[in-house]
């Protein structure tokens, strides 16, 4: 029987496994005589060596055994858990990881994974029967029961089907086109005014309203998916600088957009990794400075309507605003009478490609890719980034993400004749601006709205119009309030158009052309619309 075509499929069902084994070792690491994470890695494992046996893939078969063996020591108190032993584990369980996808693309693992194996069996025979030889257990093909509780109410689990994502991108698109569709459906509706037409419309509508919902939900997954990677991910970089660093995840059953959850991941690799580096001290330091010596950082994912909030916080030594204007300085991003940074100055100079404070190259930071990565992807992704730091005492860095990125809820504005679509994410409300709440201060026009002072932007300036106002029948103008990196400004159109689903097309830029918009999409009535990129307006 061919095997290669169930390898996708063992090769999703390992990357489930390899991330159980990685998140239960973490739990013995923390509390070396708990059961449950032992047998939770035992069953993993057990699993995974069945199901590589069958693939036919030995080198991954053998190892699990030697992995399976010396946990079954660990399961039976004949061996001790210490450092040693989670260390031996974890190398393991990355041999494991490297020995899947070697097989799976079609070569042998053996010598890949040969290391971990004699690791392995150095480490059982040191420690077998108070340091003699030790005897391998025999290769078994009894099943170890799961425990009752991770059945479902109804006594009998889920059931599930992988389906490629590119067909849900299929589907997505189609449902998106659906909704245009009925839009259009609706003005031809209102035109003839038909009772019977009325009816049919309103029972479609009520149906593509439901797919739509439905695909869209197909599409969401918990966050924890990709994230509980983290644990392993910050634990290792702690190691590596000899810090004491405790992670916590808050809102790992939080669904998001499966292609957004994947886009997301690099960034958040390098606030952890950023903030192991350059915000936990080290414990002696921790100790003077009368914390814990374990630093505390917390990674809590929460929804706020059609947008994910994801928020890295420590509590660090916060961003060394002298230190950073100083790096400023030596490399002519400031002027040199420049004496402080104000927070939009700070980030702006931190986010920039190459700057980096560390003193040294490391394989965890020091190139100056780390924050610059992050605002660039997150602003590709239609989000925004926000760093709030207070020295001495932690950084918080959060991110404000769309749910999907492929159907965004939009603003369309008009401004001489054509449709522009601003997404809802960054809408905070529309104004009607009167004259009297007009100013100009330091040069530039401002508006007061409820005693904060809004800068305006005048969207046909932007797209390079000419200069006349449009201004309606009672001397008022339309005002967009949108908000990205924490800075509100008001965006100066002709007139509301009202809201809608739109379905994001992406294209490639034009040549010397204004790099304002990330995509375009179709409306109701057929016509073509620009979408408006938020980011980079500022």
């Amino acid at each position: 029987m061919d095997l290669a075509k169930y390898a996708a499929l063992f090769q999703s069902e390992s990357r489930e496994q390899l991330s159980t084994m990685n998140e239960e070792l973490l739990a013995l690491e923390r509390a070396p005589t708990a059961a449950e994470p032992v047998s939770a890695v035992f069953r993993a494992v057990h699993s995974m060596k069945g199901m590589s046996a069958t693939m036919g893939y030995a080198s991954v078969t053998a190892l699990a055994h030697e992995l399976e063996s010396l946990l079954d020591r660990v399961r039976h108190s004949e061996l001790t858990v210490d450092r040693s032993v989670t260390d031996t584990l974890f190398a393991a369980v990355d041999a494991r990881e490297r020995a899947v996808e070697i097989e799976v693309a079609g070569g042998s693992a053996t010598l890949a994974s040969a290391p971990a194996l004699a690791r392995l069996q150095a480490l059982a025979g040191a420690r077998a029967n108070g340091g003699g030889a030790a005897t391998l257990l025999p290769m078994t093909t009894q099943e170890y029961a799961v425990p009752a509780d991770s059945a479902n109410g109804a006594g009998r689990a889920p059931r599930t089907i992988r389906v490629e994502l590119r067909r849900l991108d299929g589907l997505t698109n189609l449902s998106g086109e659906l909704l245009v569709a009925r839009g259009r459906l609706t003005d031809v509706a209102n035109e003839i005014a038909h009772p019977a037409l009325d009816e049919a419309l309103a029972q479609a509508s009520r149906l593509i309203s439901d797919l739509h919902q439905e695909i869209m939900a197909s599409r969401m997954v918990p966050v924890g998916q990709v994230f509980d990677r983290f644990p392993r991910l910050v634990r290792d970089a702690a190691h590596a600088l000899g810090k004491e660093i405790e992670l916590t995840l808050n809102g790992r059953e939080i669904g998001l957009d499966r292609s957004m959850l994947d886009e997301i991941g690099e960034p958040m690799v390098h606030l952890l990794r950023n903030a192991a580096d350059h915000g936990i001290e080290q414990p002696e330091v921790r100790e003077r400075a009368g914390k814990a010596r374990a630093g505390q950082l917390t990674l809590t994912v929460t929804r706020e309507r059609q947008m994910v909030t994801m928020r890295v916080e420590d509590d660090g030594r916060g961003i060394d605003r002298g230190q950073v204007l100083a790096r400023a300085r030596a490399q002519g991003l400031v002027d040199a009478t420049v004496e402080s940074l104000s927070d939009e100055e700070l980030v702006r100079i931190i986010a920039r490609p190459g700057f980096s404070t560390a003193e040294k190259i490391t394989d965890i930071s020091g190139r100056g890719v780390g924050i610059d990565v992050v605002f660039t992807r997150v602003r590709e992704l239609g989000g925004s980034v926000e760093i709030r730091s207070l020295q001495g005492t932690g950084t918080t860095v959060t991110l404000r993400m769309p749910v999907t990125l492929a159907i965004v809820r939009a603003l369309l504005a008009r401004v001489d004749g054509e449709m522009y679509a601003v997404p809802m994410t960054h809408v905070r409300e529309t104004v009607e601006l009167r004259q009297e709440a007009r100013r100009r201060v330091q040069g530039r026009e401002v508006m007061l709205l409820r005693d904060e002072v809004v800068p305006l932007m005048h969207f046909r300036e932007v797209v390079g119009l000419s200069e006349a106002r449009f201004v309606s029948a009672d001397g008022a103008t339309q005002v967009i309030v949108i908000e990205s990196d924490g800075r509100r400004t008001g965006l100066v159109v002709d007139e509301f158009a009202g809201q809608q689903d739109i379905v994001v097309k992406g294209f490639d830029g034009v040549r010397d052309g204004l790099a304002l918009f990330s995509g375009a999409t179709i409306l109701a009535d057929g016509a073509p619309a620009l979408i408006v990129d938020v980011s980079s307006l500022h």
